[in-house]
Formats: structure tokens, sequence, C-alpha cells
């Protein structure tokens, strides 16, 4: 653990939580297995000489990986907000503990918006490949 006992130093026990892998890794995993898809419809539509198709799965890889870029430094912030929030409640400091859960909510309602955000886009992407097939 990072965090330090001030009386002895050592490192603090880790606090049991979401059970270990978390909304942080989720989302890690999920968009990683998206970009991967992505680029194999790449290149097998390279692979048949499709470049329309080509260009829009390569849009696709692009729009996952920034909507991972985007997301990590939020997720850093909640993550921190919460063992702030935690410590905080630990310490009795319960003006402390509201403004770091206030801050954890406000990282929550910016990852929406990114989540909103990139939702919209796939859509539209969606809806160029199905208007090219047609």
């Amino acid at each position: 653990s990072e965090c330090k006992d001030p009386s002895t130093g050592c490192p603090q026990a880790i606090k049991p939580g979401c059970g270990g892998f978390g909304i942080r890794n989720f989302l890690t995993l999920f968009l990683s297995i998206e970009v991967s898809k992505a680029a194999a419809s790449r290149s097998d539509a390279e692979r048949r000489g499709d470049a329309k198709t080509a260009e829009l799965e390569g849009r696709r890889v692009d729009a996952f990986t920034a909507q991972l870029d985007e997301s990590n430094p939020i997720l850093t912030a909640i993550s921190d907000a919460m063992t702030a929030e935690g410590a905080a409640r630990d310490s009795g400091n319960t003006e402390a503990a509201q403004h770091w859960a206030n801050e954890k909510t406000k990282g929550n309602e910016a990852l929406q918006e990114v989540s909103s955000k990139y939702k919209e886009l796939m859509k539209k992407l969606r809806e160029e490949a199905s208007t090219a097939a047609a």
C-alpha cells in the first residue's frame, strides 16, 4: 500500500473494495477488446481490398483508443478521491470526506460525459457503415 501508518511509517493494509477488479480495469479491458476487434476487422478489410470498410474500422480503432486515453486521467482522479475519502472518514474528518465524495461524484459525471460522447461517435460510425453497405 502507498498509504503509511503515521505512527509506525509502515504501509497500511489495503482495505477491501469492489473485489479487486473495479471499473478502471473493466473499462480498460472492454476498450482494449474493442480496439483489437476493430483492428482485426480493419486488417481483414485491407486484405480483401475493401478500402471503405478499412477506413471505417480504422476510425473505430482511433475512437476506442481516444476514449481510453480520455478516460484514464478521470479514472485516476476517481480512484484518488475514493482513497482520500476513505482516509478522511477513518480519521473522523467529515468535512474532508464530503469534499472527496464530491470530487468522486464530479469524476463519475465526467466519465459519463466521455462515455456519452463516444457512444454517439460510435453510433455515427455504425450508421456510416450501414449506409456504405447499402
